[in-house]
């Protein structure tokens, strides 16, 4: 199972983090707390409430690599910087199967960690938790997370995101184009050629929509009323759906786009909102797509019930 990118870790953890294919379960609290890189090489870090922290870093790619040589070259790294700092360093690496490295090492804080490499999906990630406490058994703490790492897709084919009360997935041939990463409001920015998909959690929704109906909301804040020919449907569900054209200006710039790239232009807008009151939030899906599908009701289902 490990080597096939799946977590083997039988009893869930809480909170579940996904970012770029990356998933991993942390204890209650942790959360996302910085990100760079994309899909074929990135990195997250995860906060907890008190000083220890998780690493997580990836590539993927085609090409054979030395996981002793990446892991000695990482371990240097962090070698020099404490060095520079004038603290003490020391480091050690225990091999544990043919694709797993284990690593140690001590400073002014300790870390665990591991390098693996899933040789199904041409991935190689390296996760390690830090901490700066004295008291803190990491061994205990980060085996069951390390247990839960994967990094592909699931069987179908769906990537999942998951951050800040915001759990969804899009299909591996979406790629992340913009994202707004906050705690109060989650914005994430996909495309996949002609298609663009938006997914937002937007928090505090009751004090933010008071004395507005979800309809009037959405056509002010979620801009719904900036669109042409727009249809609003109360779903049976608690849902609003809403089915419009870009605006005309943003129609012709697509046609252009499209006869550039012989592609036909992506003027339809489908897109769905719906309060959760248990979470106070308000959740939005948005999807610009050059001809009808089943996509937004595909990934609705993924957001409301993950």
């Amino acid at each position: 199972m490990r080597a096939s990118g799946h977590a083997t870790h039988s009893t869930p953890l809480p909170v579940l983090i996904g970012w770029q294919g990356i998933q991993i379960r942390v204890p209650h609290e942790w959360f996302l707390k910085g990100y760079t890189g994309d899909w074929n090489d990135g990195y997250i870090q995860i906060g907890s409430p008190g000083s220890t922290e998780i690493d997580i870093k990836w590539v993927r790619s085609r090409r054979r690599t030395d996981l002793h040589y990446v892991l000695s070259q990482f371990l240097k790294r962090i070698e020099r910087a404490k060095r520079r700092a004038r603290q003490p360093y020391s480091g050690t690496i225990k091999p544990l199967d043919e694709h797993t490295l284990e690593f140690r090492w001590q400073s002014d804080e300790r870390a665990l960690g591991q390098i693996r490499r899933y040789p199904d999906c041409h991935t190689i990630a390296l996760i390690q938790m830090r901490t700066a406490s004295r008291h803190e058994a990491l061994h205990q703490l980060a085996r069951p997370i390390f247990d839960t790492l994967s990094v592909k897709p699931d069987p179908d084919g769906w990537v999942v995101w998951s951050l800040y009360g915001l759990c969804t997935a899009v299909p591996e041939r979406f790629r992340l184009a913009k994202a707004q990463v906050l705690s109060g409001h989650t914005r994430l920015f996909f495309r996949a050629r002609r298609e663009h998909l938006l997914i937002e959690r937007i928090a505090r929704a009751e004090q933010l929509m008071k004395g507005y109906s979800l309809e009037e909301w959405a056509s002010l804040w979620l801009r719904w009323g900036s669109l042409r020919r727009m249809e609003c449907h109360p779903q049976s569900d608690g849902a609003l759906r809403m089915r419009a054209s870009l605006p005309f200006g943003a129609t012709v710039a697509e046609a252009i786009r499209g006869l550039a790239t012989l592609h036909r232009p992506a003027w339809r807008v489908e897109a769905i909102a719906w309060f959760q009151p248990e979470r106070n939030a308000v959740f939005h899906i948005q999807y610009q797509t050059p001809r009808r599908n089943t996509l937004l009701e595909e990934v609705y289902a993924r957001t409301r019930c993950p």
